[in-house]
């Protein structure tokens, strides 16, 4: 999907982003605290995925206790050259296709 220092980087970004610059008035205010969102691996993973793209919102399920379910889709597989040519095949009419093969030869 993405190299491990691009994970890093965005992984940096992600976590700055969240931080808050809230600060405490501790003492007579000369502690400042800065607080910061506590994210777990699986979390922040969930949270690159779909900042990078990999995975999809599929659906948003509210229940009438409120509790609210995301299901969410995607691969990690990245697709073989191959696999785009056949996407983009695929979506021609088969006398197109032919005419463009045969057209090669």
């Amino acid at each position: 999907m993405f190299s491990s220092d691009q994970f890093n980087t965005l992984m940096n970004e992600v976590m700055s982003r969240l931080s808050t610059g809230k600060e405490g008035d501790n003492k007579g205010g000369k502690n400042k605290e800065k607080s910061r969102i506590n994210l777990s691996p699986s979390q922040a993973i969930v949270i690159l995925g779909i900042l990078a793209g990999a995975l999809d919102v599929d659906s948003v399920l509210v229940d009438r206790n409120q509790e609210v379910q995301v299901i969410l889709s995607g691969s990690l597989k990245r697709k073989t050259q191959l696999e785009k040519i056949m996407d983009q095949v695929g979506t021609m009419p088969f006398d197109e296709v032919m005419k463009t093969l045969l057209g090669r030869y």
